[in-house]
């Protein structure tokens, strides 16, 4: 194509033509140009920028405010900085903003221009044009919208498969759906229910009404409701707003929110249970959502199915080793006794610590504890085969070294593998001579009234289940209001920390509570590693105090609780009320011991199985109420709303007697509570 100048037109209609090219190309783009007179602040816009801008030709104040104040405001600062750097170098301009028209619609415009000098060099006028880029600028938005998803989805599934990887038990799993899962998913509420027998059971729900959890707990899997629906056809369901809702199900009512999700969990092709989660604002629920929310689904299935296996295997470990543990370690004259037992935290949190007190022939006290290698069923089996092989040698009335090596015999010709270190102390509670015999055990401790402690230093034999080992006994002494402290290594040896140094932080903690009761004083040694610290073993101990002369028990009395039985809970508070009154016990203390009795036994009835144990123990100075139940939970005291009728029991118990505390026994917990004349 010829030029202007070739066809031979004269040079000021050969400009016009290019200047009407020109302004054909910038109409068809769309681009505007602009002029900035710097010296006089004369910004001249042509009509395209105008309209870009949504402002009229004719008023448009032609400064350069004019033009910022038509900018996004977060995006002014910027663009003046960019502006003003052009004008210092004389260079190009380049920039992307916002605008926001008159009507309020908000714009993105892409900008370039130079800035001119004159002959002096100085800056004089910024000349360039601009473009609307807004549907490329959306279309890059979405793009980054979509990557984000995709990204935050990814991420999801990573925290909430980490989370589900790392829990063990069901409550373990349940908490991560209830807590990671639904915040990040921004769900308002969540409730989960499992599988049992033909029924759904609601295992946890967090954002939903008390009163409708209860309702659909233990509902069949025909019940019309969609949560049943969805675990029974076994396909995820939503409804992405209140509308959708009633026309899916018509019949059915959601209290509160504006979403709801419905999603199964199959495993091993079959239900295992469902999770309905609600939203409080209306969701699209994209084919991503759907996909990312059953997948979940069955992540959570499969996790649950696991977590049931651990459950079962770790109640069936610990169920053995309580029944193996003793139920009793009291009643013995002259001695008190108190033990404390804690598994480890990690694995199934059972083990092979073991610990035992034992009346024998003598009328001499035997004192037991030990340590299989391991945190397995095994172990607890184990243990527990060990401990019925000490009681019945030390029964059968062998010395301290004969028995020990007698039980030495027993586990290698169990040929189980394992090993085991124990520690067994025989001990004359009227003039506090005994023996100590260890085989690879720590030694005990001795802690005096007066606040020394002593380590027992007793040549340690072999450990338990090498053959033909042989045991060599120590004397020991304590005398009045001693102390004798038997542990194994899991309250003295932890990562990072040698035996020795365990045994010394252990005499000073001792020796801290010297002189306290023998239950006061097993508190303070485990104070340090539980029951809600981190335990990398478990920890076993045996305290037995010698009474003082004031010290000794005078009398007990027992009273038997069948579960279930009618008036139980006042025949026990008249038991108390009688006995405390033969005893010459005042007014006040027989309503304050009436009044915990009542509390503990009911807590004792509603917690436990199997009988319940009643007892009240007298000594010169006091009185021990003590209930025995076969729930291994420890009681835990609680705060509850002022406006709540029930939850204060241990409270109550906290408040009116003088000391109170704990104890496993075998297969359950004695909880008892102390009272002064």
């Amino acid at each position: 194509m010829e030029s202007p100048e070739s066809a031979g037109l004269p040079v000021e209609h050969s400009r016009d033509i290019l200047l009407g090219r020109l302004e054909l190309a910038l109409d068809a783009s769309g681009i505007g140009s602009f002029d900035w007179h710097l010296a006089t602040d004369e910004l001249i816009w042509d009509d395209r920028l105008c309209r870009l801008f949504g402002v009229d030709p004719d008023t448009f104040g032609r400064r350069i405010a004019s033009f910022y104040d038509g900018l996004h405001p977060a995006d002014r600062d910027r663009v003046r900085s960019l502006i003003e750097h052009a004008i210092d170098e004389v260079g190009e301009y380049q920039a992307e903003y916002r605008v926001v028209r008159p009507d309020g619609e908000t714009r993105w415009v892409e900008a370039r221009g130079r800035v001119f000098a004159d002959a002096d060099g100085h800056a004089e006028r910024l000349i360039g044009v601009a473009a609307d880029f807004t549907d490329r600028h959306r279309t890059w938005q979405r793009q980054q919208d979509a990557a984000r998803a995709e990204w935050e989805r990814a991420a999801l599934i990573t925290a909430v498969t980490r989370a589900l990887a790392e829990a063990l038990t069901l409550k373990d799993v349940t908490q991560v759906l209830t807590g990671t899962l639904r915040n990040a998913i921004g769900a308002s509420a969540l409730g989960v229910v499992l599988m049992e027998a033909d029924r759904l059971r609601v295992i946890d729900a967090v954002g939903y009404d008390p009163l409708v959890v209860a309702d659909f707990d233990g509902v069949t899997l025909t019940d019309p409701r969609p949560l049943a629906e969805a675990v029974r056809t076994r396909a995820p369901l939503f409804a992405g707003d209140a509308d959708e809702f009633a026309a899916r199900w018509p019949g059915a009512a959601e209290v509160g929110g504006s979403a709801w999700a419905y999603l199964p969990m199959i495993a091993g092709g079959r239900p295992v249970g469902g999770f309905a989660v609600r939203w409080d604002e209306p969701q699209p629920f994209t084919s991503d959502d759907r996909t990312l929310l059953v997948a979940l689904g069955g992540l959570a299935a499969q996790s649950f199915e696991r977590a049931r296996l651990y459950d079962a295997e770790h109640e069936l470990a610990a169920g053995l080793q309580r029944v193996m543990l003793p139920r009793r370690t009291d009643g013995i004259r002259g001695v008190s006794t108190a033990c404390r037992y804690l598994p480890s935290t990690d694995g199934l949190q059972v083990g092979g610590d073991w610990y035992d007190v034992i009346a024998l022939p003598s009328g001499h006290i035997g004192l037991v504890v030990g340590d299989v290698e391991g945190h397995t069923a095994h172990a607890a089996a184990v243990m527990g085969q060990l401990r019925i092989g000490v009681r019945a040698y030390a029964a059968e009335g062998h010395r301290p070294e004969e028995v020990m090596a007698r039980t030495n015999r027993l586990l290698v010709d169990l040929e189980t593998r394992l090993l085991a270190t124990c520690c067994y102390v025989t001990l004359d509670p009227a003039t506090g001579d005994g023996v100590v015999v260890r085989a690879g055990h720590p030694p005990p401790l001795v802690v005096r009234a007066n606040g020394g402690v002593e380590l027992v230093e007793v040549a340690g034999g072999l450990i338990l289940g090498v053959q033909d080992a042989e045991y060599r006994p120590m004397p020991v002494h304590i005398g009045p209001g001693d102390a004798l402290v038997l542990v194994t290594d899991g309250l003295i040896e932890s990562p990072g920390h040698t035996i020795d140094a365990g045994l010394r932080a252990l005499a000073e903690l001792a020796a801290a509570g010297a002189g306290e009761s023998a239950e006061h004083l097993a508190d303070r040694i485990v104070a340090p590693v539980g029951p809600a610290g981190h335990r990398f073993d478990d920890v076993a101990v045996v305290v037995a105090r010698r009474d003082l002369g004031d010290e000794s028990r005078i009398d007990e009395a027992r009273h038997a609780i069948a579960r279930g039985a009618q008036g139980a809970i006042g025949r026990s508070r008249a038991f108390v009320a009688r006995t405390l009154t033969k005893w010459g016990f005042g007014e006040t203390v027989v309503e304050q011991a009436v009044l915990c009795a009542s509390e503990l036994v009911t807590n004792a009835i509603r917690h436990g199985e199997g009988l319940v144990e009643l007892a009240l123990i007298r000594y010169p100075d006091r009185v021990r109420l003590v209930v025995e139940d076969d729930s291994p939970r420890p009681p835990r005291v609680v705060k509850v709303p002022a406006t709540s009728t029930g939850g204060r029991g241990l409270d109550v118990v906290a408040r009116l007697s003088v000391a109170w505390g704990s104890e496993a026994r075998g297969t359950g917990k004695i909880v008892w509570a102390e009272f002064t004349k």
